[in-house]
């Protein structure tokens, strides 16, 4: 077995500060914003879950509410289509 050969060149480590001296033709424009967030309060966390539990059920009124307008709906078509199906039986003849 032969032994590995060495690399002909050494790769070449930037720093952070002098990236942008190094490689002009490369620069990119970054605006850079710093976002601070603190911690919640206990009443800022009771609104919050009083705000999710409020749209919570207002969403459950609304599926609540299409689901009982449209169950009769259901229920109107279905026994159309049974009682459509006994009539065809019927009037079909000997």
């Amino acid at each position: 077995m032969s032994k590995p050969e060495e690399p002909r060149s050494k790769p070449e480590v930037i720093p952070p500060d002098h990236a942008e001296r190094n490689a002009p033709r490369m620069r990119v424009f970054v605006d850079t914003h710093r976002i601070y967030i603190g911690k919640p309060s206990p009443l800022g966390l009771i609104l919050v879950t009083l705000i999710i539990g409020i749209l919570s059920a207002a969403m459950l009124v609304l599926l609540m509410g299409a689901f009982l307008f449209l169950l009769p709906l259901a229920i109107l078509i279905a026994t159309g289509v049974i009682v459509a199906g006994l009539l065809r039986i019927y009037f079909r003849g000997p």
